[in-house]
């Protein structure tokens, strides 16, 4: 695997930085990973590996507030803009033209985890017709009205505390009852103790996030669960759904369900989902990953 690090400038002039590992050959297919919320790219370097082995190049940006795109501590977990749901997706654009410029004339593939599921889930709307395929990892359905009552909370705290105040009440509401039942925190995460310890020891994961932040993330949640936005999809488009049926995020996979047949109902016909028995939130960093691996790089395959 040959692997090396970036940055581009945004449209806005904003340093956007990204990692790359390619095969040792010619690569057969690319598949760019959206992150989660909280984490950041070198995350995804051993599932990178396996797939870099099997001749399948691997683009990962940071996004905004997150991983080495932050310019300074201060801006971890900052949206400061309105439209930063929209800016990041012009960010994932850009790096698509650039992975498929280094990779021309092959199979195109996007993978959103968590946060990323839903900014892949916003991506789709725009630029389905380009991918060859999406994978939804740890997604999940989310009322509009919770969602439009927490962007109100959102605004209201940006408005009279600014766009850098912690999002005290609102971290509470969406991840308080995530680790209920177990002993030490983000156990919700994945089975694997190693892999926890090491998100907890990681300076770019967890952390108490804005209100900015939560106030462009509930804005991007409201407009993908829109009827309209679904059919801007390419109706053709293959998806694949995989969550852990013990996450979170997904209701313990029923608001995995519920997406696939969101999808469904918008006549997307080829979409494939598979939840995990006993995993939990982080499926690419549990104790079954070789399993995860090998189902998804066969998707691609296939």
């Amino acid at each position: 695997m040959r692997t090396s690090e970036h940055t581009f400038k945004s449209a806005d002039g904003v340093d956007i930085f990204y990692r790359k590992f390619l095969p040792n050959g010619n690569a057969k297919a690319v598949l760019q990973i959206f992150h989660g919320m909280a984490e950041h790219s070198a995350r995804y370097a051993d599932f990178a590996k396996f797939l870099t082995d099997n001749d399948v190049a691997v683009y990962v940006s940071d996004h905004r507030g997150h991983g080495k795109t932050i310019a300074s501590p201060n801006d971890y977990g900052v949206w400061p803009h309105r439209d930063e749901w929209w800016r990041i997706i012009a960010d994932l654009k850009q790096l698509k033209d650039i992975a498929t410029d280094e990779n021309p004339k092959v199979p195109y593939y996007v993978l959103g985890h968590s946060m990323g599921s839903f900014l892949a889930r916003t991506f789709i709307t725009r630029y389905s017709t380009e991918l060859s395929g999406v994978i939804i990892s740890g997604t999940g359905t989310n009322p509009t009205a919770v969602l439009r009552f927490g962007k109100f909370i959102a605004d209201f705290a940006c408005t009279f505390e600014g766009c850098r105040s912690k999002a005290k009440l609102l971290d509470k509401l969406s991840f308080g009852g995530y680790n209920k039942g177990y002993s030490s925190p983000y156990q919700w995460l994945s089975r694997d103790d190693s892999q926890v310890k090491k998100y907890i020891d990681d300076d770019f994961c967890g952390g108490l996030f804005s209100n900015s932040f939560y106030r462009g993330f509930f804005k991007g949640l409201i407009y993908i669960n829109k009827r309209s936005s679904g059919e801007l999809i390419n109706k053709n488009l293959k998806m694949f759904f995989v969550s852990g049926d013990k996450d979170p995020v997904g209701n313990c996979g029923k608001g995995v369900e519920d997406a696939v047949d969101f999808y469904r109902n918008l006549n997307i016909a080829n979409i494939q989902l598979k939840l995990y028995p006993n995993a939990r939130h982080e499926i690419l960093n549990e104790i079954n990953r070789g399993e995860v691996y090998n189902d998804l790089l066969n998707w691609i395959k296939e």
